[in-house]
């Protein structure tokens, strides 16, 4: 396991206990642990189309999490693994040419849904003490921490 992995998984562990209150928190975070474990292993053993193995796990993840998400900060989560799968395709049809690039793309998207789990846990957490004595400080992240932890727009699946 590389630097960069050992710090993925280090941060995948904080955001979980981050997030310990968080609905579904630790669904999601497992979720693209196991596509990534997956993807890379399935590189490390130099196995053919390893970005198109990619694409699955991603889009698996992808449509898991459109399918169970029930806030707006799941949505969120989706659309950062849409952005993975087109990341993936982008490297198949040879946009991006780099294989170096590709990895560095995929780990920033990692970092980025950590974060975002880990940013609504935390503005909920704020929210949770409301009546602190710092006052109209923390009145713009009630409104964030509303926007995320509102319910989603749509129902998956629906009809039109």
């Amino acid at each position: 396991m590389s630097e960069y992995q050992t710090a993925l998984v280090i941060g995948a562990l904080i955001t979980a206990i981050i997030a310990f209150r968080l609905p579904r928190a630790w669904r999601w975070i497992a979720a693209g642990a196991a596509s990534f474990v997956a993807s890379t292993a399935y590189y490390r053993y130099g196995l053919p189309y390893y970005p198109a193995f990619t694409l699955v796990c991603d889009a698996s993840v992808c449509l898991a999490v459109y399918a169970f998400a029930k806030e707006r900060w799941e949505e969120r989560i989706y659309n950062i693994f849409q952005l993975s799968v087109l990341i993936s395709l982008l490297y198949m049809s040879n946009v991006i040419a780099d294989h170096w690039l590709y990895i560095v793309c995929l780990e920033l998207l990692n970092w980025v849904a950590l974060l975002t789990i880990g940013g609504t846990a935390i503005l909920d957490r704020v929210k949770g003490n409301a009546g602190n004595p710092y006052g109209r400080r923390w009145a713009d992240f009630h409104s964030s921490d509303i926007a995320l932890r509102a319910a989603r727009r749509s129902d998956p699946w629906h009809k039109r």
